[in-house]
């Protein structure tokens, strides 16, 4: 059995400042999080903190684009010559819902809403490391799926958006409190699969 890989120390004073961070970053935002407050849940010297760290900004930054890592590092690989695009879809998108539906996805979707007037680069960069990259490689996908005449998708940044929007649910509502989260089912994410599949076959006939 292998054994799990040691970080240097340096390294692990340096993730212990990422994790503080983040975690406090989704729990209160950006604002109203401090340095001082990493340094005092990271468990390491002010001067450590900084010393990987320059800036709240920085160690913002780094923290979302360390937790958007991990989320694409756990999802499917789009395999565009899967022979089958609804199983492959399906699979990635519960996978998908899993997370972004956990405490944890519903903090930073709270994150992306509350960061938006205050701090647009910082709500730009969650856009862009999560929702917004997710759509880019849906798009590559479906465009994969058209080039090897699997699907005929003649605009994929379209396609890619409208499918994300009819199986993602409602997150600023459900981040409101007004509706709880609830995973959808293998069945569930299936049925809106075929459902985006069928109705391309149906646009493209139309056109």
């Amino acid at each position: 059995m292998n054994e799990p890989a040691v970080l240097p120390r340096s390294g692990q004073k340096r993730k212990q400042i990422l994790e503080a961070g983040r975690e406090l970053f989704m729990a209160q935002g950006f604002a109203e999080t401090s340095m001082d407050q990493v340094t005092a849940r990271s468990g390491v010297s002010k001067a450590t903190v900084y010393n990987h760290f320059p800036s709240k900004e920085k160690l913002f930054e780094e923290a979302v684009r360390s937790r958007a890592e991990e989320v694409f590092a756990a999802l499917p690989e789009l395999n565009a010559l899967h022979k089958d695009p609804e199983e492959m879809l399906t699979v990635y998108f519960h996978a998908l819902m899993q997370i972004l539906l956990s405490e944890d996805g519903a903090c930073m979707c709270f994150l992306l809403m509350s960061e938006g007037r205050r701090f647009p680069d910082n709500a730009r960069l969650i856009y862009e490391t999560g929702f917004g990259r997710g759509l880019r490689e849906m798009a590559v996908y479906l465009a994969r799926l058209d080039t090897n005449g699997v699907l005929t998708v003649p605009d994929p940044d379209w396609a890619a958006t409208k499918l994300l929007g009819i199986i993602m649910p409602p997150l600023p509502m459900m981040c409101a409190g007004f509706t709880p989260p609830v995973i959808p089912t293998m069945d569930d994410v299936r049925k809106t699969v075929r459902l985006f599949l069928r109705g391309m076959k149906s646009v493209c006939t139309n056109e």
